[in-house]
């Protein structure tokens, strides 16, 4: 094993025997400033869909999309709303603005991930190490009737409370795992009632801004992926040597 796998595997094993912590999910209005300022920072994983939207163009992505900080699919069900493009059994790469779902990040670009009207998507977060942290950007959510909700890490919590929100009605979601984690499922998911399990079509929205803290390995797991490395090259120059 290398140098590199034997370290991830040591980093892994930590972060899943570190013990279980519920996540925390808040949800705020989203500042388009501040956020875009801090973007990316600190050595955070960013994707904005800029770059593959480019390199693929507007439409449907396929069974999945794999990204910057894990793959995307959809939940499933068959849109039929106006901004449906495809044949609305697939998550959409989109570019421009699509009745209210739009660009939030960078400022000045055009492409998002789009529910395209289906159920609503999953998310397993991968960024090839650790991270305890992540945000994003939710645009123009539960603005049909539906009650978008997020669920992460044994938290859940819905865009909305109340009635409807406003058309184009942008969100900031921040998603603490309070521990080290090597990967997460997020689930965004349209539903019909508050607390309910029927999922419901054609309320569409966009994710954008995804912005994934993630942390540096210890030394102290540098140290021990450097000494199981050692091994495993003593050993290997021990069977070498009988040869």
């Amino acid at each position: 094993m290398s140098f590199l796998k034997t370290t991830c595997a040591v980093a892994a094993t930590l972060a899943c025997t570190a013990g279980a912590h519920a996540a925390t999910i808040t949800v705020s209005t989203f500042d388009a400033g501040s956020y875009n300022s801090s973007f990316g920072a600190g050595g955070n994983v960013g994707e904005d869909f800029e770059t593959l939207g480019n390199t693929m163009s507007e439409g449907e992505v396929g069974a999945s999309l794999s990204t910057a900080v894990g793959t995307f699919e959809s939940l499933g069900g068959e849109g039929s709303g106006g901004s449906v493009i495809g044949d609305g059994t697939e998550l959409a790469l989109r570019d421009g603005s699509v009745y209210g779902r739009t660009n939030t990040v960078p400022q000045g670009g055009t492409w998002f991930l789009d529910s395209n009207d289906t159920w609503g998507m999953k998310w397993t977060v991968d960024i090839g190490g650790l991270f305890d942290k992540l945000s994003f950007v939710l645009n123009d959510g539960s603005d049909q009737g539906a009650f978008l909700r997020i669920t992460a890490g044994g938290d859940s919590k819905e865009l909305r409370t109340g009635g409807k929100l406003p058309n184009g009605n942008a969100r900031t979601v921040v998603i603490d795992f309070g521990q080290n984690v090597s990967t997460a499922e997020i689930i965004l998911g349209n539903y019909t009632t508050s607390g309910g399990e029927r999922f419901k079509l054609n309320d569409g929205f966009s994710i954008d801004g995804i912005d994934v803290a993630a942390v540096p390995l210890p030394a102290s797991v540098l140290l021990l992926g450097a000494a199981m490395g050692g091994l495993g090259w003593a050993g290997r120059r021990k069977t070498s040597r009988k040869a």
